[in-house]
């Protein structure tokens, strides 16, 4: 492994996110090179609001909270970086997850909490990849003691390009499948095929291998140091080994092309957009042209059904991460939604405090759940303490990710619609008539009630509400696929028999 840890800075500051990113990565935005992801208007927003909590990782209040001693070097480390091995270390992780989504309002589902934990469930199945394929063992556990001494800032890329949705293995080409299994010195027979979409191997050299394709859909990739590259259960299934990798790969790889999304706000400053200013994590397709991936970054190669099998265990704190995310978010509406209602003075109406206690049976059902994961915590094969099963709650999630939006709606009314700029409050011709429609007469009344409403407005009406809504239903794969699992996995065999003997002996 080529990791050297001799100049490993440990907790991530700010300033040091910020420097990171100028490393002449290839992203572009709208038809545009970017030079500089760290000053351009679409992201500087959520650069500096990383960079502040990063920061909070040092401060005297919370550096106990975020960080703990690394037992490899004299760094503090990030707990998004732990590896549990008892229940109260696994809550020490969880108090680190709750700070990060408490910070940005549970809107950020690639906070670096996420990634992190993708890492430390590569290094959970490490003894499992390390058989699979002898020439990689030891790199899961040497990348994870990277990324935590270093805090690297990951995105994850785990789709296919959705050409043909009708297929699992959409944008493989037709060559026929090959059936080696492991690593070491060949080459596809066809290289050069142009034809295929989806990500493969193209061929192996001494130092690594070299990938062409795309994979989307890299949240936080701009924005990111490194990216993990691997398969969601959707398209874990291949039947050519040639498109089943793990691997990270830093952003400024020589060949890896980055397609930003238009940016959800470009109103800098505003008060009226405080979430998609602030929390706008970046969408991006990512397109790899004849990539060289070093094998210290590779963690698997060519084995769908390993792929398919160790996705679950990879992805146990990952989950609890996003779901300590979720009751975050599910707060935030229940808080914005009172706040709308007493300015209207209806919080008292009880169709109003219908909806309110609706919002509140979401928070309430998700932190029992998650309680309820903490309970179940369990050591796994590889020595790490993880929660319970949540994997329900994230069908969950993607059941009421439309409807607390719709409350929101409901709750704010009209209102919502035709709000003034600031640009508005400071003109001094139109400021006497807002201060009479909308503060009463009350200079600061107007600006309160004009800025929650703004704020509402961005939460759910918005471009950033649209898209985390929709975000936030696929985030964790297809809901029917998922339910379908859901009720596979699910043991009935008890209940089934008593109510068998119920109906099968005289009463």
């Amino acid at each position: 492994m080529s990791f050297d840890l001799t100049g490993a800075k440990g907790a991530m500051t700010g300033q040091r996110y910020i420097e990171s990113l100028q490393d002449g990565r290839e992203v572009w935005l709208d038809g545009e090179r970017i030079d500089d992801v760290t000053t351009h208007p679409a992201f500087s927003g959520i650069v500096h609001e990383m960079a502040r909590i990063y920061d909070l990782q040092h401060t005297d209040e919370l550096r106990d909270v975020m960080t703990f001693p690394s037992p490899v070097t004299d760094n503090r480390i990030s707990y998004s970086y732990s590896l549990p091995t008892n229940y109260d270390e696994l809550m020490a992780r969880k108090r680190n997850s709750e700070l990060w989504m408490q910070e940005s309002f549970g809107q950020l589902g690639r906070t670096p909490d996420f990634c992190s934990s993708v890492v430390c469930g590569w290094y959970d199945v490490r003894d499992e990849l390390d058989k699979l394929a002898p020439r990689l063992a030891g790199n899961a556990a040497d990348f994870h003691r990277y990324c935590a001494e270093n805090d690297i800032a990951l995105t994850h890329a785990i789709g296919d390009p959705q050409v043909d949705r009708r297929s699992t293995t959409m944008g493989e080409n037709v060559a026929p499948d090959n059936p080696w299994v492991g690593v070491g010195g060949y080459a596809l027979e066809n290289p050069d095929d142009d034809q295929a979409t989806a990500l493969k191997v193209t061929k192996e050299v001494t130092g690594g291998i070299v990938l062409k394709g795309a994979k989307q859909l890299a949240t936080l990739a701009p924005l990111a140091n490194e990216c993990l590259v691997y398969l969601s259960a959707t398209f874990a299934g291949r039947s050519q080994n040639e498109y089943v990798q793990w691997f990270s790969i830093p952003m400024n790889t020589p060949g890896l092309v980055t397609l930003c999304r238009e940016p959800l706000s470009q109103n800098p400053g505003s008060y009226g957009h405080p979430f998609s200013q602030r929390f706008d994590e970046q969408d991006a397709m990512m397109y790899f042209n004849d990539v060289f991936v070093p094998w210290d970054h590779v963690m698997m190669l060519y084995d769908s059904d390993a792929a398919t099998r160790l996705l679950g265990r990879v992805n146990v704190l990952a989950g609890y991460s996003s779901n300590i995310r979720l009751y975050e978010r599910i707060r935030t509406f229940v808080a914005v939604a009172t706040m709308l209602a007493e300015a209207n003075e209806i919080n008292e109406i009880r169709d109003v405090r219908d909806k309110l206690g609706e919002l509140v049976s979401y928070v309430e059902m998700i932190r029992l759940a998650i309680r309820g994961m903490d309970a179940d915590a369990h050591l796994t094969s590889g020595g790490v303490m993880v929660p319970g099963d949540g994997f329900a709650l994230g069908i969950f999630a993607a059941q009421i990710s439309k409807r607390v939006l719709d409350i929101l709606q409901q709750i704010g009314g009209m209102e919502l619609l035709a709000q003034p700029s600031e640009n508005d409050l400071a003109n001094r011709e139109l400021r006497p008539y807002l201060d009479k429609i909308i503060g009463n007469g009350d200079y600061a009344a107007t600006e309160k009630r004009v800025r929650l409403f703004r704020l509402a407005h961005d939460l759910c009406m918005s471009a950033f509400a649209t898209r985390q809504e929709v975000y936030e239903y696929w985030h964790r794969g297809d809901v029917t696929r998922n339910r379908s699992n859901l009720y596979g996995r699910y043991d009935r065999g008890q209940v089934v028999e008593r109510i068998n003997k119920l109906f099968t002996k005289p009463m």
